[in-house]
């Protein structure tokens, strides 16, 4: 929710980068397939326990992952399966680097856990509520770009470290899901 209000102060900057890509034919899926491979890699130098490494190619496969949407405007070429496409691939990402962690033992497999289930109901509850007549539920303290950012600079501080972004991104996502079960509740009841 946070970094969302800065979203169409970027919006040009998105969009310069994304031209010679688009120009080049190259198709908003792919640039989602890309950032998904990324976020593997990712979590594979999680698991070596190279957090720096690691948290350097989480964001750039986190930025790449920022311009499949902008690339699908400009060209027009906006689908629901490319929609059902980023949304699957942010997941696979997400528990993927989570698990790369805990069997790096840079965070007890349980807080993982843990964080994994915040996250994920997280992007279930925007789904399930939305879906339920909510009207558009981006709300709460810490939606995905939020506990990438985190995660990622955590990382970037050292070994030590990266279990600390995990306890914290796994606070923030359950506050996430209790701020938008409250906000469901409040405008379906």
């Amino acid at each position: 929710m946070v970094l969302n209000r800065y979203r169409e102060n970027v919006r040009g900057y998105l969009e310069a980068i994304v031209k010679p890509l688009a120009k080049a034919g190259v198709t908003p899926n792919t640039v989602t397939v890309v950032g998904l491979i990324l976020s593997l890699l990712s979590a594979y130098l999680f698991y070596l326990r190279e957090p720096r490494i690691a948290g350097l190619v989480l964001l750039l496969g986190s930025l790449i992952d920022a311009l499949d949407g902008t690339l699908a405007r400009m060209t027009g070429k906006v689908s629901r399966f490319g929609a059902f496409l980023d949304s699957t691939s942010d997941r696979i990402s997400d528990g993927f680097v989570l698990f790369g962690i805990a069997l790096g033992n840079l965070a007890d497999w349980r807080v993982a856990f843990l964080t994994f289930m915040g996250a994920y109901l997280v992007s279930y509850e925007r789904c399930r509520g939305e879906l339920a007549g909510s009207g558009k539920l981006a709300v709460g303290i810490a939606e995905r770009a939020e506990r990438l950012l985190i995660l990622i600079a955590f990382s970037l501080a050292g070994a030590k470290y990266v279990k600390y972004g995990v306890y914290l991104v796994g606070i923030l996502a359950w506050i996430t899901v209790f701020q938008r079960m409250w906000v469901v509740y409040q405008r379906l009841k």
